[in-house]
């Protein structure tokens, strides 16, 4: 879910984000300036970046407000780093662990769109990305103008509900709408300015329209759907796609400035993700999202022309130049070559914070969680703005010479 000021962090400060591999237990951590901070094994990678990057994690801990904090990074060839700042759970000294399952929000997008671009790509299932909405949802102001392609990049022009979500969360926390009524709300939203197809707005009006769909072209529930096709067949384990917002230990607590009525902060961790359903209800680790992140990059079982379908046909970022919203992810590309250099997204639930990043030039992927929103759902964002200068060198590799036959060469 987001609120108006909750753009897509599809590139520059959506490649912000962290992710790397080594945990430490309760007895590893070490107290300094009264802020958790769990060491890192650096594997192979290089000392001097790996102290690069603790310096900038602390900065960017500092700046964000948040409780806690996860970040790791992978890099094929070279090792990985995973560390950690502050709390799980605030008063009780415990680090986030990357075993530790929170709410991930938007990036259940990128799984969601995956497995339409799946189920679009098998001769068992009637359904292409031109397509139009009214062959599901014929009463949807401008069904028929609207294609299942539009949906998956915001394309659409269908309204964010923004404001009036974060109210209805805020009044009823636990609540698990049902899709249909979702849709329903979604369809009484105002448009955006321009004519489907014709502009860039993002709603998780168009994840929901995208799960009813698939829900009735397969005869398959959605939280089915994505353990058959995405957690079990890229283990991962302690993934889930969940309305009901449960997560299991070992866990992350939220806190949630969204809400003054309920508390400032307010502990969320056993709030529904019922009103993002398609468009965030997925929980996971950073574990888990190292691997998904691998998956998403290798294809995650979509057809090779549909995988080039979803980095060549971006919806551009208003004042973006290189970047855009692709099929289900924020997409960097360098402008000479088209060369794809990152594919990510951001996700915000209440209480929460996530960002996901694969590097296709150098097949690194990078990850990071938080348990604080600071009230706009960006608080994550500043760790990923100071890591940035440091990991987008590495993670990014040499800019390509050629140009690219296919997104990535």
């Amino acid at each position: 879910m987001r609120n108006p000021k909750w753009v897509v962090v599809a590139v520059a400060a959506v490649t912000v984000f962290l992710l790397s591999g080594c945990v430490a237990t309760a007895s590893d951590v070490a107290e300094t300036d009264g802020e958790t901070s769990v060491p890192t094994d650096s594997g192979s990678l290089d000392p001097e970046l790996v102290e690069q990057l603790e310096a900038a994690l602390d900065a960017g801990f500092a700046t964000s407000g948040l409780p806690g904090v996860i970040v790791g990074v992978w890099i094929p060839g070279e090792g990985e780093w995973v560390s950690a700042r502050g709390e799980s759970e605030v008063g009780t000294g415990e680090p986030i662990g990357r075993d530790n399952q929170q709410k991930i929000g938007s990036i259940t997008k990128t799984i969601v769109s995956t497995v339409m671009l799946q189920v679009i790509g098998e001769s068992d299932f009637d359904i292409s990305l031109d397509d139009t909405l009214d062959r599901w949802y014929p009463e949807f102001p401008e069904a028929s103008n609207i294609t299942v392609r539009m949906l998956l990049n915001h394309s659409s022009g269908t309204g964010e509900a923004g404001r009036a979500q974060v109210d209805r969360i805020c009044s009823a926390p636990y609540a698990v709408p049902t899709s249909d009524e979702l849709i329903a709300v979604s369809a009484a939203t105002p448009r955006a300015d321009f004519a489907p197809g014709e502009g860039f707005e993002y709603a998780n009006t168009n994840y929901f329209l995208l799960g009813g769909i698939l829900e009735q072209v397969t005869g398959t529930d959605l939280a089915t759907l994505v353990h058959d096709r995405i957690t079990e067949p890229f283990d991962m384990d302690r993934s889930r796609f969940a309305p009901d917002g449960k997560v299991t230990a070992p866990l992350t607590h939220g806190y949630s400035d969204f809400c003054p009525e309920l508390g400032e902060p307010a502990e969320t961790i056993d709030w529904s993700n019922g009103e993002s359903w398609a468009g965030g209800a997925m929980v996971s680790t950073l574990d888990d999202l190292h691997a998904w992140g691998e998956a998403l990059g290798e294809g995650a079982g979509v057809t090779p022309e549909l995988q080039a379908e979803r980095y060549v046909d971006i919806a551009a970022l208003p004042g973006q130049t290189g970047a855009g919203y692709g099929l289900g992810t924020g997409v960097e590309y360098d402008v000479a070559t088209g060369c794809v250099t990152s594919v990510s997204h951001a996700g915000a639930e209440p209480g929460y914070g996530s960002n996901l990043a694969y590097y296709p030039l150098t097949g690194a992927v990078l990850a990071m969680l938080g348990n604080g929103d600071g009230g706009t759902g960006d608080a994550v964002a500043e760790v990923g703005k100071a890591l940035a200068p440091v990991l987008n060198p590495t993670l990014k590799g040499s800019p390509p010479t050629e140009p690219c036959a296919a997104p990535w060469g």
